[in-house]
């Protein structure tokens, strides 16, 4: 291809050439961050995370797709577990990793963008913001979705420059592997397109049959799960429309709650640096690097905006677009003296060890932690409360396990994976409202088999529906101060249907 597409991207100051010293520290320091945060999960007394339950069970029966995600993040789980068990370093494993090696992309990308320095403050920075420090202690679809925005900004980078066909299908392969794991990687296509329009040179691209390459690649990989969404009556895009109001919008707008989780994601540092950033992007706009990093930071950014603004967002649905934030941050810091990026990293680390050992801080004080001081609290309890079950399955063999919400259902299935009980979930309404209630619902029939149902609602109606039924058990777990799991479980037989 002629010269116009080779986008070379120089340092703005001429620097002696460190980055062997400068990778290798990084890989050690990473390496180092993994085997603290693998040996801090275990000390946390948590479970699994609803979520996380949810996509075991999921890594169960690997399909195209799921209720509310693409079926990657069970792709990972299933992967790992099969090595390693299914345990809980099992399965949050695929975090554990992937977010290191996003934290490696990030140093590439700020080396080829600016130099090897920016690229090592960068990828060390990312590794220990806050959103990382929490995110990276489960598994979620954040951290394939991160991995792959961030290799495909690398690929598209490689692919304008080298004029390889290899590189462009690479590009193709990484976003469709993007749009597997969650589809907020869509986002990236506008994003491209965006810093192509920026430049005469560079909207050329769009004739060359390598991008086209991509794009067909890219659509081959996703186009499985658009076949599962047909074949399901789309509930993946149904959920998504649900939880981001497009159809019905009863909501306020939470953008300052939005706005605080930006911060909070990035660490006060970072996210005040990132103004200074952003003033120096916009600064030296005709610079083809700032013209890149503003392409992949704002229009995500000011998305999920005017999201917030009009209805409701959640703190990490721009999650992508932090990582040329931050990339932002780390230059704009990187001109005044160097105690100023010290000192944003400093804060990340000590609210990172400040989250990870709360809990030895009361010990130490000999108080019991209370509830409302403990970021974790969503993880704990539910391995007890499933011990408390186990015994009234045992004493009902051949009973199916029900339960009203996945939330149950998700932590049953796995505390109880060992015993690989029979289930179902109460499914009275027209469309599945949950995984489960898709995948595993009570059918609308009469049946004579006799049910447990594991409920956390007192006033539950499900029982109406049955000829018979008993409370059998009622289930109190004081997990901390302020904080108990409570269930009842009641035995069920001869159920009429729903209506």
């Amino acid at each position: 291809m002629e010269d116009w597409t080779r986008i070379r991207f120089a340092s703005e100051e001429a620097r002696p050439s460190t980055r062997l010293a400068q990778a290798w520290l990084l890989l050690l320091l990473l390496a180092l961050l993994t085997a603290y945060r693998l040996w801090i999960i275990p000390r946390l007394g948590v479970t699994l995370y609803i979520d996380e339950a949810q996509y075991w069970t999921w890594a169960q029966h690997l399909d195209w797709g799921y209720f509310s995600k693409p079926p990657l993040v069970a792709w990972l789980i299933a992967a790992s577990t099969a090595v390693f068990g299914d345990g809980l370093l099992a399965v949050k494993l695929p975090s554990l990793l992937l977010y290191p090696a996003t934290a490696w992309l990030m140093f590439r990308l700020g080396e080829k963008l600016f130099d090897a320095r920016i690229g090592f403050r960068t990828g060390l920075a990312f590794a220990l913001i806050p959103i990382v420090s929490a995110l990276g202690l489960a598994v979620s679809t954040d951290a394939p979705l991160l991995f792959c925005w961030a290799a495909a900004m690398l690929c598209l980078l490689h692919a304008i420059e080298r004029d390889r066909l290899r590189d462009w299908l690479l590009l193709g392969a990484v976003v469709g592997l993007g749009m597997m794991a969650k589809y907020t990687m869509a986002a990236f296509a506008a994003s491209a397109t965006l810093y192509l329009l920026g430049d005469a040179k560079r909207r050329r691209v769009f004739a060359h049959p390598g991008l086209w390459a991509a794009i067909v690649l890219a659509s081959l990989i996703v186009l499985p799960n658009i076949v599962w969404n047909w074949a399901n009556d789309f509930p993946t895009l149904r959920h998504t429309a649900d939880i981001t109001h497009v159809s019905a919008n009863d909501k306020s707008g939470n953008l300052g709650e939005f706005l605080l989780a930006q911060i909070g994601s990035l660490g006060p540092g970072f996210a005040f640096a990132f103004i200074g950033g952003l003033l120096l992007a916009l600064r030296k706009w005709r610079d083809p690097r700032y013209q890149f990093v503003l392409a992949f930071s704002l229009p995500l950014l000011g998305l999920v905006f005017l999201q917030a603004l009009r209805s409701e967002a959640n703190g990490n649905w721009a999650a992508p677009a932090l990582l040329t934030a931050l990339l932002l941050s780390v230059k704009w810091l990187a001109r005044l003296k160097n105690r100023w990026w010290v000192g944003a990293m400093a804060l990340n680390i000590i609210l990172m060890l400040g989250a990870y050992h709360l809990s030895d801080y009361f010990a130490l004080r000999g108080q019991p932690q209370p509830a409302k001081l403990d970021p974790i609290k969503r993880a704990k309890g539910w391995d007890t409360l499933a011990t408390q079950v186990r015994p009234l399955l045992a004493a009902h063999p051949g009973a199916l396990l029900l339960a009203e919400d996945r939330t149950m259902m998700a932590h049953l299935l796995y505390e109880l994976r060992d015993l690989k009980p029979e289930h179902a979930a109460w499914a009275p309404l027209p469309h599945p409202a949950d995984h489960y209630q898709l995948s595993v619902p009570l059918r609308d029939e009469p049946s004579s088999r006799p049910m447990l149902l594991v409920t956390r609602n007192d006033n539950s109606s499900v029982a109406s529906r049955f000829a018979r039924s008993e409370q059998i058990a009622r289930i109190v777990v004081e997990v901390e101060p302020g904080l108990k799991r409570e269930a009842s479980v009641l035995l069920l037989e001869g159920f009429r249907g729903y209506k």
